[in-house]
């Protein structure tokens, strides 16, 4: 049996402890949150689609600009076979024909040019709403990562500020703990994977939640006194109403 001191002092260091490692996890937890790689991921697969389409458009864009030209070139040449043609200057059948020839053939071309650029705008046309419709749903999923980061940061801060006030708490309780105390705690807490100190309520550990044999149980007498889990060799005390109060104002 150890000397007395202020049990609630070593209980609440743990309930820190306790809530720091909480707060701690919580903080790694944002930083992973399932819905924002949803959200991104949708927005990244959304920017490489449109980007695959806008591409396609553009690639029609190219080639009907290509026609267009053409007809153009084109008609240029139909405009200046004509001037020829109704100029009174070529008076050679063969030549006249070789003119009225060539006009045709390059009405024809244009008529097959038009086709085809009617064609290409059809599919641009048909891109056009998809266009359109990727637009809008990335905006959509923009502000949806917009406002899960803002979220995020908000409780990411909240965290940060809970964080800082549990570790001036948790000087001000060491400040308080005789340093022999202080040093079992910080090695038992070593031993045991972070729990140092358990309660015990009817007889049951309250970290390996096994029940003390009786022989044992019957030593646990002063609330205000320091024993030992016999199951589990954490520092125990006895449970007291001002433990539940302790624990919860920190798990809040």
């Amino acid at each position: 049996m150890a000397d007395k001191i202020n049990v609630l002092d070593l209980a609440e260091l743990q309930f820190i402890e306790n809530a720091l490692s909480a707060r701690l996890s919580e903080i790694e937890k944002l930083k992973n949150n399932p819905e924002l790689t949803a959200a991104e991921k949708k927005l990244g697969e959304s920017i490489s689609k449109n980007e695959e389409i806008n591409s396609n458009f553009r690639e029609l864009e190219t080639k009907r600009k290509k026609l267009e030209d053409s007809v153009e070139l084109n008609e240029e040449k139909i405009r200046s076979n004509e001037k020829k043609l109704f100029s009174g200057t070529i008076t050679d059948a063969k030549e006249l024909s070789n003119y009225q020839e060539e006009v045709d053939i390059l009405k024809n071309n244009d008529g097959k040019l038009e086709d085809q650029m009617l064609e290409i705008m059809e599919e641009q046309a048909q891109l056009e709403p998809e266009i359109e419709a990727l637009g809008k749903g990335m905006k959509e999923l923009d502000s949806a990562v917009k406002r899960i980061n803002n979220e995020i940061e908000e409780k990411h801060e909240g965290l940060k500020h809970n964080i800082e006030g549990l570790k001036k708490r948790k000087e001000d309780v060491m400040a308080r703990i005789p340093t022999d105390h202080l040093k079992r705690y910080n090695e038992t807490r070593t031993k045991k994977g972070g729990i140092a100190v358990s309660v015990i309520k009817d007889n049951f550990c309250g970290v390996c939640n096994m029940e003390i044999p009786a022989v044992e149980a019957e030593k646990f007498i002063d609330s205000e006194t320091l024993y030992e889990c016999p199951l589990c060799g954490r520092i125990s005390i006895l449970y007291q109403p001002g433990i539940d109060d302790i624990k919860k104002e920190l798990e809040t």
